[in-house]
């Protein structure tokens, strides 16, 4: 007859050792992905303010409520404080606050528009994300 009493005690601590030693090799490799699809996530969303900026500029009361630019305005600055610039901005970007994971940690977006240039430049953290340099 046969006496099955389970796993040893020492049986057990290898197993746990091995996936501790496992954990340990792949932790650096899922800190990276993760970095990596906050980085894209951000770029996608400078991409998309910048796009919003420049349609909005496209309209001409929404170019004339700008002026000659702003710098280093917020999003929500922008969706505000700007005539028919923020009314035609706002309509194209909604009304979500889109803030950086990765550049600027939970920060929102600032944006350099120049006007003569007809240059849009987002910033996140005092980087430019978009267009990307």
């Amino acid at each position: 007859m046969k006496n099955n009493k389970g796993f040893s005690l020492v049986e057990l601590i290898i197993v746990i050792a091995i996936m501790a030693i496992l954990a340990g090799a792949l932790a650096p490799a899922l800190i990276k992905y993760i970095n990596k699809s906050r980085r894209s996530a951000d770029v996608s969303n400078a991409d998309t303010i910048r796009t919003a900026c420049q349609t909005a500029m496209s309209d001409e009361d929404a170019m004339v409520a700008i002026g000659s630019g702003c710098t280093a305005t917020s999003v929500s600055d922008l969706k505000a404080n700007y005539g028919a610039f923020s009314s035609e901005f706002k309509s194209i970007l909604g009304d979500s606050t889109v803030k950086s994971k990765y550049f600027d940690k939970g920060n929102e977006f600032t944006v350099d528009i120049d006007v003569a240039a007809n240059t849009v430049i987002v910033k996140a953290g005092g980087s430019q994300v978009s267009p990307e340099p």
